[in-house]
């Protein structure tokens, strides 16, 4: 065995790659025992045959490619120049092209019936499924991976992979007669057999030596296909080595369909080995509205496998995601990062054919993808579905930019797998939610979505340390709180936000909820998060003395207005922070972009049954004191030690009067509530100090005060001990204020 490292043939450009494909196809039957890996270097061949070029240039038999379907091709009455190329590889004495001369008259007669019966004109015009019908059915053997890599027959069309163009050709460029044209430079007889070898000796270094041969090379090599602006002095003529373009027109062959996948053409181009449809995402060269045939992703191994190996490598083409083909980019995507293909494949090059000179195509490549096993890409796997249900050529601007926004997200997430890219993910699925919702016909054809468990996704979404933050930890303890007695019966925070009912187990229909005409609490997304919160926990205000009628016998009963019972309990140095309005002065302790992300992101999931969260514990900062009195209240804080006696919560107006400003007489009624339970405290001043912030008794503070009350605060009691303290039974005291007392719970 020699081992060759061949330079000139890499993974990119798609010239190179189907032209490595192409040796290793004609090696490997030469040589069954010969080996082919990718690495870094280029292709490595290990086989028998010494000097792969001499090879080439004197052992090398064709394989027939012919088009007869096309215009152009050398079959109909206007093609004088390909006629010319076909007659002269049929008329060459040499026995490399016997299976040309069968396969050409093949083609012959197909012409000619056709032509008798009625389905081609005698400009050549015609039925091109029936004659590509009717060829495969006479034609040799031989030529059957040509016809099943250009077209793929469904039972009622033709369908054409976009590696090969439209069958075989990218407009007027016929692809057969262009490989034509290649066989004669180098194995027709007459030409130069020094030259030839001298050209494959270029290629397989990746040399320059001679001359380059004035043809097209179609889209498979954008540098050397010419046009306009493809030189500083305007049009450069294309320039191809006529042994690349013989050896990737081999290659090509590899994508041929296989049986299996032909009969699964209802699924487009499932059909089409390691192709799928065109994504702008994902690519620093992809636009939106961007003209494309679609993508076909080369498979590189670094393994060395033989030709047999190969073979069933792309005879499978396996490339699934969710035990379906993979028919769009994300799909392909998650495969490589789900054990979604075939086991010996190290990387694949993403290629788009795109509309980009003129109205030619080029191979484009968008990404180099390696495969890896990412499991927590298969959660996109229960998030994907309900997009899909949307009629996108039916949607409304507002929900198609939504939409369009979630598959951008989508297909960075299954490219990338990392949480800050899930957050991305689950953030626009809530907004296309909200479009959705908006949409009164949209509301007609789409089911309210059934949102998946949080727990798998807050894992994953935790498992950099580095993202837990205050934003995180409030989002959660928002999204996480519910009212209501029953599961059946509760109201999610995602339920009051987003324009959807709770739904009715009894009624399949309606089994994951009913759309709203608005919200409960609406705004949410376009008046500031804090005054939304505002009006939640006025919400709740108005309907907990109906919620807590409802409780089961012993449960605790209470005076006043307790806030969400349930919930994951959120540090109270976070909530702390909420209070303070981002508008109050620069350098505001929270980021407001990352709460909305993170909030949109945790109204995706259902949080009912979510298990509690061990938070890492966050240094304690500035506390704003009325908060500190008002958070024990909003849990309900026992008066007493009698276990049945009701508990103390916050009054049925505070809500409203601290969205209106009334920081001040809120905080009075609570000191006085306070030392009903024991607890020996006193009103502070108006303002307070909070890390270097004022908050001034109006409403904007107010309202950020109600807005904190909302998720539940973990460590109230101990930070209500920081500014009160715990009397025993048998002690009172007066309600005092002096100014010493207020500078020192300042």
């Amino acid at each position: 065995m020699t081992r060759h490292v061949l330079t000139g043939l890499r993974p990119e450009p798609l010239a190179t790659y189907l032209a490595g494909l192409g040796l290793v196809r004609l090696i490997g039957h030469a040589d069954a025992a010969a080996t082919f890996a990718w690495s870094a270097d280029g292709l490595v061949v290990a086989t028998s045959v010494a000097d792969i070029a001499q090879w080439l240039a004197d052992e090398y038999v064709p394989t027939p490619v012919l088009s007869p379907w096309n215009g152009g091709s050398g079959f109909g009455a206007k093609d004088v120049e390909p006629k010319k190329r076909l007659a002269r590889l049929t008329q060459d004495p040499s026995a490399r092209f016997d299976d040309f001369r069968d396969a050409v008259r093949t083609a012959d007669e197909v012409i000619r019936l056709g032509r008798s019966a009625g389905w081609i004109s005698d400009d050549g015009k015609g039925d091109k499924q029936r004659v590509v019908q009717e060829f495969r059915n006479r034609c040799p053997e031989v030529l059957l991976p040509w016809i099943d890599a250009c077209v793929v027959l469904a039972a009622d069309r033709a369908l054409f992979p976009p590696l090969l163009g439209t069958g075989g050709n990218d407009g007027r460029l016929d692809f057969s007669t262009t490989f034509h044209l290649q066989l004669l430079l180098v194995l027709a007889s007459g030409s130069s057999r020094a030259r030839s070898l001298a050209l494959a000796r270029d290629l397989l270094a990746g040399t320059e030596t001679e001359r380059l041969a004035d043809a097209p090379v179609g889209q498979f090599d954008p540098a050397g296909a010419g046009g306009q602006r493809s030189s500083p002095f305007g049009a450069a003529v294309p320039l191809v080595n006529p042994w690349k373009y013989v050896l990737l027109v081999e290659g090509a062959l590899l994508f041929a369909s296989g049986a299996s996948r032909r009969h699964q053409h209802a699924a487009g181009r499932a059909a089409m080995p390691f192709t799928v449809s065109y994504s702008p995402d994902g690519s620093v060269s992809g636009a939106e509205g961007e003209e494309s045939r679609g993508e076909v992703w080369a498979p590189v191994w670094s393994r060395a496998c033989t030709f047999a190996e190969i073979g069933q490598l792309f005879g499978e083409a396996r490339a699934a995601w969710r035990g379906r083909p993979a028919r769009r980019a994300v799909d392909f995507y998650a495969a490589t990062r789900s054990l979604g293909v075939a086991s010996g494949v190290s990387e694949f090059v993403r290629y788009g054919l795109q509309q980009r000179n003129g109205l030619a195509f080029v191979a484009v490549p968008l990404d180099r993808v390696q495969v890896v096993d990412k499991p927590e890409v298969r959660l996109a796997a229960k998030i994907e579905d309900w997009a899909s249900w949307i009629p996108r050529g039916e949607a409304s601007r507002t929900v198609g930019t939504a939409l369009r926004r979630f598959e951008r997200a989508h297909l960075i997430y299954a490219r990338q797998g990392d949480p800050l890219s899930l957050r991305e993910l689950l953030a626009a699925l809530t907004s296309l939610e909200q479009a959705v919702g908006r949409s009164g016909r949209m509301r007609d054809q789409i089911p309210v979505r059934r949102p998946p468990s949080a727990d798998e996704f807050l894992d994953v979404l935790l498992r950099e340390s580095g993202l837990e933050s205050p934003e995180l930890r409030i989002a959660v303890g928002i999204a996480s709180c519910a009212a209501g007695r029953s599961r059946s019966a509760t109201r999610t925070m995602r339920q009051l936000l987003l324009p959807i009912d709770p739904g009715d187990p009894a009624d399949r229909a309606h089994r994951d909820g009913r759309w709203r005409d608005a919200p409960v609490v609406p705004g949410f997304g376009v008046r500031p998060l804090r005054r939304v919160l505002a009006d939640v926990l006025a919400w709740r205000s108005r309907t907990a003395a109906e919620d807590e009628a409802a409780s089961e016998p012993g449960a605790p009963t209470f005076r006043g207005v307790p806030t969400f019972r349930r919930g994951i309990p959120v540090p109270a140095g976070d909530l702390h922070a909420l209070a303070v309005d981002p508008g109050g002065a620069a350098g505001a302790p929270l980021d407001e972009a990352e709460l909305d992300a993170w909030l949109r992101a945790c109204l995706a999931l259902d949080w009912r049954g979510a298990k509690w969260r061990q938070w890492t514990r966050p240094e304690p900062g500035g506390l704003v004191p009325a908060l500190a009195l008002l958070h024990p209240l909003a849990a309900g804080l026992a008066a007493s030690d009698d276990s049945a006696a009701p508990r103390l919560a916050l009054g049925p107006d505070w809500a409203v009067r601290l969205g209106a400003g009334q920081v001040r007489g809120v905080h009075i009624d609570a000191v006085r509530r306070l030392r009903q339970a024991g607890w020996d405290c006193v009103p502070v001043a108006p303002a307070a100090a909070h890390n270097g912030q004022s908050v001034p008794d109006q409403s904007d503070s107010g309202t950020a005060m109600a807005a904190a009350l909302v998720p539940r605060c973990r460590g109230a009691n101990a930070v209500l001990a920081r500014f009160a303290r715990k009397l025993a039974d048998d002690q009172s005291a007066e309600l005092t204020e002096t100014p010493e007392h207020i500078e020192e719970l300042s």
